[in-house]
């Protein structure tokens, strides 16, 4: 025994054996259990990942696919060692491949990519009825639709709206397109008190039951610009002459230019009104031609009138003047 402890070769052979033991050591306590060093691991795990996304493999440019869910469950089992990096990086695909299928109805199979060959895979659903359809596309106008119009100020009046781009392109399947009854721009006029000037507009797509259309529009927005002004009515006016002219005069006639005035108010209000009532002329005081300007009086609830006077034209004759030159002639 003493010998060998003098021999150079069995110094390095102990030393190498306790260098290995010691970097067994070191794995067995940062990576694994000292038994999975020297037997297969054979334990098994499961787990459920949820809300995988679901890719579509088809010919999008001819067609259109409806019947497939956006995400999937897929339940793995096996060995934890290749279980768990799965099943914390997700890098696998979950795809159905409707390549070579034409229009119709078909039952197709969930596939996947990526996931080691050691593991058993179940995808939930694992088969799905499909439709597939034609991919169809029609111009369509755009109408703009008001949201909130009740807190618009009722003494204002939407004008005529402006769209640019005034008509869009509306693809999807031909059954969905064929159902489609209203392509509209949504503006939101509550507590609007100036006009809409270029507002980007979504573009919404809806059935004749008031339904949105799941389909691709190009352009998603438009350019919308609204006129807002006071709400106003063309009204007619009528003047009165009141009051005798003095003695000797002789009124011939009282008249006006102005016809109608425009009235500004509520639209409950000036919807009522056709005429204002008639303006009264003093002629108590009128002694030869004159133009007079009379202020219009304002209606109850009315905010505003334009123009706010008239001017009247009153045409005396001068008794008096008469009788003289009569008795000249």
């Amino acid at each position: 025994m003493d010998n060998w402890f003098k021999s150079v070769w069995f110094i390095r052979i102990i030393s190498l054996i306790l260098a290995g033991l010691l970097w067994v050591t070191v794995n067995v306590d940062d990576n694994m259990d000292s038994d999975s060093l020297f037997f297969n691991d054979t334990s098994s795990d499961m787990e459920v990942m949820e809300n995988i996304p679901l890719e579509i493999r088809f010919n999008s440019e001819e067609y259109v696919v409806s019947g497939l869910p956006q995400e999937v469950s897929v339940r793995v089992e096996g060995p934890a060692s290749t279980l768990a990096p799965v099943v914390r990086q997700k890098n696998f695909t979950v795809f159905v491949d409707l390549n070579g299928l034409g229009p119709g109805t078909h039952e197709v199979s969930l596939q996947h990519s990526g996931i080691s060959n050691q593991l058993d895979v179940r995808i939930e659903p694992k088969t799905i009825e499909v439709t597939i359809e034609e991919k169809v596309s029609e111009d369509y106008e755009v109408n703009v639709d008001y949201i909130n119009e009740r807190q618009l100020s009722n003494e204002l009046s939407l004008g005529e709206p402006k769209v640019d781009p005034s008509q869009v392109t509306i693809t999807g399947s031909s059954s969905v397109v064929n159902r489609v009854a209203s392509v509209k721009a949504i503006i939101d006029v509550s507590n609007t008190e100036e006009a809409v000037e270029n507002e980007e507009a979504p573009v919404k797509v809806y059935d004749n039951q008031g339904n949105e259309l799941n389909v691709l529009v190009d352009p998603t927005t438009v350019n919308v610009s609204v006129p807002i002004s006071k709400r106003q009515k063309q009204v007619g006016i009528e003047i009165e002459p009141q009051g005798g002219a003095p003695e000797g005069v002789v009124v011939n006639s009282v008249t006006t230019e102005t016809s109608e005035v425009t009235v500004y108010g509520p639209e409950d209000v000036i919807s009522e009104i056709d005429n204002l009532p008639e303006i009264p002329i003093d002629l108590t005081e009128v002694t030869q031609d004159e133009t007079v300007e009379v202020d219009i009086p304002v209606p109850e609830g009315v905010t505003e009138i334009d123009p706010e006077s008239i001017e009247v034209q009153i045409d005396v004759d001068d008794e008096n003047e008469n009788e003289s030159t009569s008795q000249t002639q």
